[in-house]
């Protein structure tokens, strides 16, 4: 015989971990003896074993049995639970109510079969709902308020209060009598409750390797990533026998466990909320529970290190940091930067300023022959652009045909002659005439190279040159020099290529 919908029903059962009084047996025994004794049939269970009931994201059986109870045609009419606690310990009780009346929107009854209500609906059912569903949330805010003293005096005590031991270290259950009873590996847990946990020191050459990662930062003023990089091609193997990453090399530098201090509530997650990061003023620190790997005014120094590392500045502050580095040691470059232990990473300057060029000229920096090579570099290679960009429309206005090459600055024309475009800078020798030196690279047949002045930084003539005049090496134009090469100088670049509106010069200079 098939029983009516308002005669099926489904069970839900949750137990966390803090009472076998709550094991999902119990609360099945109970809710079948009350099915039959109010001819139920149970079609179904729901269950969230080890879930905490404070919300209802974690459960997925509670999340289950609200969508079956939210379908177009559930096929139960009742939903029995054992008692108010397992329908959960929301800490808003207006969510445990909310999930209720959805059911009761649906059709479906919530019944809890360990509770004393009249299961008429009424206003005093209402109000003694509420008041456990208060007991409820409030017996999972004491429990956690006992369980976070407990853990803290456990810390105070020197033991450890859960997590891996950390690379370098290794975790030692104590019995209760204060008697070593073994190492734990990574993931096993302690054989008794009553065990207790203190942190040791692992095999030496982690203990080494610490010591190095520290050394390393402070001593070598080596970044995290360069770190990373130097044990990889070490093959220096991980906690994990994982590849080093950034964050491991992190954790070792920044845990206070290291120094010999073991602290608790850095981070907390009460009650199912966020995980949030907590002041060092809300930690919980026994600064003697371990035997320490690295001295506690190292480990202050690395951490002021990275604090100066991390800092942001803005653009007055750098500029100021260059002048004071400029006044320490009478120059200033990217080497003298990254070993100068006030001053942050070069490479914050450059993106602040777009170049370390930039960042001195900021700063009323001297000008060294470096910052002029600089800035001289990149002048020529915009002339020298400007100078190819003549020869091909040049060309190509002449009908001849031009073709660019591998080679930066160099072309052929008609499919024949192989062209360089060069600038010819200033060159000042300690004795002797300033001079613009040309000389001849590897198959080429002309230079066409533009003469700049040093006085104006723009190019003053221009010079053909076949690489029979340079077959006997460079030749180094000098004032005095000028008129030995009249016939292959040029006042524009029009007048190389025969343009009658030039004029060909064998003015002197």
């Amino acid at each position: 015989m098939m029983h009516e919908v308002k005669d099926r029903a489904v069970m839900y059962v949750r137990m966390s971990t803090e009472s076998q009084d709550y094991s999902t047996d119990h609360q099945r025994a109970r809710i079948q003896e009350y099915a039959r004794k109010h001819g139920i049939v149970i079609i179904r269970e729901y269950a969230d074993d080890g879930k905490s009931g404070l919300d209802i994201k974690r459960r997925a059986g509670l999340r289950a049995l609200m969508s079956d109870v939210q379908s177009v045609q559930p096929d139960f009419s009742r939903i029995l639970v054992y008692d108010i606690s397992r329908w959960g310990r929301f800490q808003d009780i207006d969510e445990a109510a909310y999930h209720e009346h959805t059911c009761r929107r649906a059709g479906i009854e919530v019944v809890y079969c360990g509770e004393q209500f009249s299961g008429n609906g009424g206003p005093y059912d209402s109000l003694l709902k509420s008041m456990k569903r208060v007991m409820a949330a409030e017996y999972s805010r004491e429990l956690s308020e006992k369980v976070f003293a407990a853990q803290c005096r456990f810390i105070e005590m020197g033991f450890k209060q859960g997590g891996h031991a950390g690379y370098g270290l290794r975790r030692l259950a104590i019995k209760a009598s204060g008697e070593p009873r073994a190492v734990l590996e990574y993931g096993e847990a302690k054989i008794s409750a009553t065990d207790r946990v203190i942190l040791i020191h692992g095999p030496d050459e982690e203990v080494a390797t610490v010591r190095r990662i520290y050394s390393c930062y402070l001593n070598d003023q080596l970044s995290e990533a360069a770190i990373v990089r130097l044990l990889k091609s070490e093959q220096v193997p991980s906690e994990f026998r994982r590849p080093w990453t950034q964050a491991m090399v992190h954790s070792v530098l920044s845990n206070i466990k290291y120094c010999g201090a073991l602290a608790y509530n850095r981070r907390s997650s009460k009650l199912s909320n966020r995980r949030i990061r907590n002041a060092r003023s809300d930690w919980i620190v026994n600064p003697d529970a371990v035997e320490p790997i690295i001295p506690l005014d190292f480990f202050e120094q690395v951490q002021a290190e990275h604090a100066r590392r991390l800092r942001r500045y803005n653009r007055p502050e750098l500029v100021t940091l260059l002048q004071d580095c400029y006044q320490r040691h009478g120059k200033v470059n990217a080497k003298v930067i990254a070993a100068d232990s006030a001053m942050p990473d070069p490479q914050l300057f450059v993106r602040s300023f777009g170049s370390l060029v930039k960042a001195y000229t900021a700063a009323a920096l001297p000008r060294s022959l470096t910052y002029a090579f600089v800035e001289t570099k990149a002048k020529l290679s915009v002339m020298r652009h400007r100078v190819l960009a003549q020869v091909e429309a040049l060309v190509q206005a002449a009908g001849g045909n031009i073709e660019p090459t591998l080679t930066p600055f160099r072309v052929v024309l008609n499919g024949d002659i192989r062209v360089q475009v060069e600038v010819a800078v200033p060159r000042t020798p300690r004795r002797g005439l300033q001079s613009w030196k040309i000389g001849l690279k590897p198959g080429v047949d002309f230079v066409i190279a533009g003469r700049m002045d040093p006085a104006r930084g723009e190019i003053t003539d221009y010079f053909l040159i076949s690489s029979a005049n340079l077959a006997s090496g460079p030749i180094y134009l000098k004032a005095s020099n000028l008129d030995r090469y009249a016939a292959l100088r040029f006042e524009t670049i029009d007048a190389i290529f025969g343009n009658p509106t030039a004029t060909h010069q064998a003015t002197k200079c």
